[in-house]
């Protein structure tokens, strides 16, 4: 007995390592989200056989970005759904019909039957939706298969950042650097997370600015400069909302540009607004649902990182891109100074290079769209 049961544990663990452990199962073929996806369809629509008056399932498997920020106020819908009928509720609806009970995600409710409504996807989150379709009768297909086009959309809100070094030299440096052979044209990192907006920063660098080494120089002056950056629609949609965008410069050495060559502030002649100002006038913003308060929505969209810009308001300017005048690729150009007092300090202390940090976020509404059939097999008879 004992000789038995050995070669029967051995046969098991030898099937254990090749199937792997029973009842954990393994995701095969998985579908990676794209860089430039916030928010994806992993895979494609799920669709039952069905046939004529009978009824099937129809799902969607739906993934926030792990290396994105998160999304929120997250819709999915199918369109075109006639002449099938969802079911839910305990009925049969039109697609069109509000949902009257509390449907699969948390903003379900009062909804039409053919979108499915969620507040939150945090980075990795998965979720899958459904629709429970009933096929129109033999007597509308007649006798032959129906293949019937439907779509598939999400929208969602969503932001994105853009981290970028910019390296300061000083002009002595760069002469001595170029004299002994040595490079001296240099960039600091950047990056972004994950979105379908992407930023690339085509500033100069580094920026080299000049010292007064005059016997008398006492105090230096303002250095002005400019940071640029591209900003490309890199997803497989578009925005349906303005497009907010928010730069973060450092909390000190550098503000913004507040000389005046056409009467008003140049960072103004550039579309941007200090943070204090832009709350305090309640600007307007089209979020692709509705028109409401900018800031009430950007708080939406960041949650608890909103923090981070009240706390930082007086080194943040921010701007508006309506969703008019968005195009799939657009620069954006904001002039700063290098303060008299920094420049007097790296002077004084000798730094011949310093590296500056400035974060860019844009907040958005995004929409994308995917199309499959499903097909009403007809049933024959004996």
């Amino acid at each position: 007995m004992k000789h038995k049961e050995i070669i029967i544990i051995a046969i098991l663990f030898s099937l254990a390592l090749t199937f792997g452990c029973i009842g954990e199962s393994k995701p095969t073929n998985e579908t990676k989200l794209d860089v430039e996806q916030g928010v994806g369809i992993v895979g494609k629509l799920k669709v039952d056989e069905l046939h004529p008056g009978l009824e099937g399932y129809i799902s969607l498997d739906v993934r926030s970005n792990f290396e994105g920020e998160g999304a929120s106020n997250v819709m999915i819908a199918i369109d075109n759904v006639k002449p099938f009928k969802i079911v839910e509720c305990g009925g049969e609806h039109e697609p069109n019909d509000n949902r009257d009970c509390s449907g699969q995600l948390d903003m379900d409710n009062g909804l039409p039957v053919r979108m499915h409504k969620t507040k939150k996807l945090i980075p990795g989150d998965e979720i899958n939706v459904f629709w429970r379709l009933k096929a129109p009768g033999k007597d509308e297909i007649s006798d032959i298969a129906l293949k019937h086009p439907i779509y598939y959309s999400t929208a969602y809100d969503y932001n994105v950042k853009f981290h970028q070094n910019i390296i300061f030299m000083s002009q002595n440096e760069m002469i001595k650097r170029r004299q002994a052979g040595e490079d001296y044209q240099i960039s600091g990192e950047s990056g972004n997370t994950a979105g379908e907006l992407r930023f690339s920063g085509s500033t100069q660098q580094p920026i080299i600015y000049f010292f007064d080494y005059s016997p008398n120089s006492g105090q230096e002056g303002n250095f002005n400069f400019a940071t640029q950056y591209l900003v490309e629609n890199k997803g497989k949609g578009f925005p349906i909302s303005d497009v907010v965008i928010i730069l973060e410069y450092p909390k000190s050495g550098i503000d913004v540009d507040t000389s005046s060559p056409e009467g008003k502030p140049n960072y103004e002649v550039y579309g941007w607004e200090k943070w204090s100002d832009f709350n305090n006038l309640n600007e307007k913003c089209n979020t692709g649902e509705e028109v409401r308060n900018c800031t009430d929505w950007i708080q939406s969209i960041l949650g608890d990182g909103y923090k981070h810009i009240t706390n930082n308001e007086d080194h943040i300017i921010v701007k508006v891109v309506k969703r008019e005048d968005f195009i799939d690729s657009f620069s954006i150009y904001a002039p700063f100074v290098m303060t008299g007092d920094e420049r007097t300090k790296l002077r004084d202390s000798n730094i011949p290079l310093k590296i500056y940090s400035f974060n860019v976020y844009a907040m958005y509404r995004y929409f994308t769209i995917g199309k499959d059939y499903i097909t009403v097999y007809p049933v024959r008879g004996i």
